[in-house]
């Protein structure tokens, strides 16, 4: 910003505190997000997932078949996104899906054994980048971090 313009916005604003993105909480969890995503896409690029979609895959690995409903709610995606995830999935057979037989409100969403063999293989490799990501914090700090985070996320 020329200097100028910064005297004019001071001069609007002489009470203002300085104001720096990188001190904004919401930018730098974004470039930590960017850095441990990136850390996973180099990893399982070729597998020719994303990471929202390797999410999905580790959270139905974890809990076993979902509601897509709840799915989308566990990896954090708005409902628009997870269906559009899941139909990716479902097209490559690591996914299926039926009505659930008590609701047929609800789309319950499995992994199909090529979605259980590929998640058991990626899984050590999700486990290898998050130490990449997190290397440069000692063993107090990685749990300080994941308490904190933890919090923020409200869980």
């Amino acid at each position: 910003m020329p200097a100028t313009s910064t005297k004019a916005a001071a001069a609007i604003r002489p009470s203002a505190p300085p104001y720096s993105l990188d001190d904004q909480v919401g930018f730098l969890l974004r470039r930590a997000y960017q850095r441990a995503s990136s850390n996973l896409i180099e990893r399982i690029g070729a597998y020719d997932l994303t990471a929202p979609q390797f999410a999905t895959l580790a959270r139905l690995h974890e809990r076993g078949p979902l509601s897509q409903n709840l799915l989308g709610r566990l990896v954090a995606m708005e409902p628009a996104n997870i269906r559009d995830v899941v139909q990716r999935l479902k097209r490559r057979r690591l996914v299926s899906t039926r009505r659930d037989r008590g609701d047929a409100r609800l789309v319950l969403v499995s992994l199909t054994p090529g979605g259980m063999s590929l998640t058991e293989a990626l899984l050590p490799i999700e486990i290898e980048c998050t130490a990449r990501t997190l290397a440069a914090l000692n063993a107090h700090e990685k749990k300080l971090l994941y308490d904190l985070l933890g919090r923020l996320a409200g869980s």
